[in-house]
């Protein structure tokens, strides 16, 4: 993860705002933010593939490299020429392959064009013949301007660019890729490093994004702050900044009663694991009381591998009532199943007032009624995957993924809840705002981590936290801690586990911090 990422997220729109702002407003000419978008892209690059000036080189008889530009016509196009005449200047073998012949440019990129031309840069016009030969190829050909899917010649540039197998580097966005929703638009640049000017995409921190941006990179080109305030954004990434404080050492004097209790349901047969990776994780979350309600078959097995734990064996979900009864948050779903026992413990869950969790099963089965969820009820949070996600909306799964932002907003307004949409760039929601969550790796692919997530957010649902604020800090903890086991020991073979104690020591970083602040 990047950790000098901003913290705001921007469209596409958003971000043509905030150059026309520091443009119209700041007095910044167009053609020096293009000269300072290309400095910060070709010193990026620099700095990523170790590369050396032409008097390094011979110094440590370093061969030559090769920087090959692929230029479009429109002003990302003219960022590449600038990328391409400070390479010729520090001795590197500069070529940049036009798709739009360099009379045909309008506007900065045209100064651009006519600015590279001092340099010792080879100009040479795409055809299909041409050869993809550069050390390092530069994607400058798109940008945020694409709207629609992408189009030949620049479909067949994309494809032959990805095929070559060479390190890339993408100005602002990989070609092809959505700026807005992170969805590829027919073919995308898959990049090795991607460098994003003035305001951050918010499409590029979710979803299958993740596998065309390479390293992000960020270049505020120096325009000054104030033009922030004049574009507001919903959208942010979620940090320990953004995540604010949300809980505060203990008192001396405290006792479990003070942190709450919480109810897991679940665990249909084969099923016991799910509920209780769900209370293992909530109890080293800080909450107080941890009680589950599950399967007769299940207690024992439960009780004897977690004994704070107060295990229930119901077999009939109709014995529920007593068990909901002074519980201050409610988790249903690890383990559930779909079957007649799962329906009615969701029935019963339904007709407490109390904070409630649902995720899994409990997710496919309120997909099954929608309307008698479509209600009024308070401090509801949804945690779905993808799949989970598509049978709420009554759409498919690759509708979903193809713009999550929008998936996530209708999943709050449907059910009047805070919403995690889990998957690469997990995003969480209370409908008016959207966190996206740059942490995370794909060794998280595993059974059980989503239990854990859900015991985590239950835990703060139960000490007292709004179901929003539950969820950012639980998405943010399970994430980091598991980036923090797979740098020390790989993300083959991590185990869901595995997260709750790391996570835990990163709570306590992060209470310790805020006493000190």
């Amino acid at each position: 993860m990047n950790h000098s990422l901003p913290q705001q997220l921007f469209t596409a729109e958003q971000v043509r705002k905030l150059d026309h702002a520091a443009i119209s407003e700041q007095g910044i000419a167009g053609f020096e933010l293009m000269r300072r978008a290309g400095k910060a892209a070709y010193r990026a690059m620099i700095a990523h593939w170790h590369l050396r000036s032409q008097q390094q080189r011979l110094i440590s008889q370093q061969p030559a490299c090769k920087i090959q530009v692929f230029c479009g016509g429109g002003n990302n196009g003219g960022d590449g020429y600038i990328v391409a005449g400070l390479a010729a200047q520090a001795g590197f073998t500069a070529e940049v392959v036009m798709v739009v012949p360099g009379q045909g440019l309008k506007g900065d990129a045209f100064l651009a064009y006519e600015w590279c031309q001092q340099f010792d840069v080879v100009l040479t016009s795409y055809s299909p013949e041409i050869k993809i030969d550069g050390d390092i190829l530069v994607d400058a050909l798109l940008g945020t301007g694409l709207s629609g899917v992408v189009r030949d010649p620049y479909f067949a540039i994309i494809e032959r660019i990805n095929a070559a197998n060479q390190p890339v580097l993408a100005i602002d966005i990989p070609s092809g890729l959505c700026a807005d929703s992170g969805s590829v638009l027919g073919a995308a640049i898959k990049a090795s490093l991607t460098v994003s000017f003035i305001g951050m995409k918010r499409g590029l921190l979710t979803g299958v994004a993740s596998d065309y941006c390479g390293e992000l990179v960020y270049a505020s080109l120096n325009v000054p702050d104030v033009i922030f305030s004049s574009v507001p954004s919903t959208v942010w990434l979620l940090t320990e900044k953004t995540i604010g404080p949300v809980l505060l050492p203990r008192s001396r004097c405290a006792h479990k009663g003070h942190f709450g209790h919480l109810l897991i349901i679940g665990g249909s047969p084969g099923m016991a694991g799910a509920v209780t990776m769900a209370a293992e994780a909530a109890l080293s979350m800080g909450v107080g009381l941890v009680s589950v309600g599950t399967l007769a078959s299940h207690a024992a097995a439960i009780q004897a591998r977690t004994p704070e734990v107060m295990v229930h064996a119901i077999d009939d979900p109709a014995h529920l009532e007593g068990l909901l009864a002074d519980k201050t948050a409610i988790v249903i779903g690890p383990g559930l199943g779909r079957d007649s026992w799962g329906k009615a413990a969701l029935k019963a869950v339904m007709k407490v007032d109390v904070p409630l969790l649902v995720d899994a099963d409990g997710l496919n089965l309120m997909a099954q009624e929608l309307e008698s969820w479509r209600c009024n009820r308070k401090q509801l949070l949804l945690t779905p995957h993808p799949g989970e996600a598509s049978r709420l909306l009554g759409e498919s799964t690759q509708s979903v993924q193809h713009d999550r932002f929008a998936a996530v907003s209708r999943i709050c307004k449907a059910f009047n809840a805070s919403v995690v949409l889990k998957g690469a760039g997990s995003l969480v929601s209370d409908g008016e705002q959207v966190w996206v969550c740059p942490a995370g790796n794909p060794g998280m692919a595993s059974g059980g981590m989503g239990d854990v997530l859900s015991g985590m957010l239950g835990a703060f649902l139960a000490i007292g936290l709004p179901p929003c604020k539950a969820a950012k800090l639980g998405v943010w903890l399970h994430a980091t801690a598991a980036d923090v086991i797979a740098a020390e020991f790989g993300e083959w073979g991590l185990r869901a586990t595995e997260l709750i104690p790391e996570a835990r020591h990163l709570l306590n970083q992060l209470v310790t911090e805020s006493e000190e602040q």
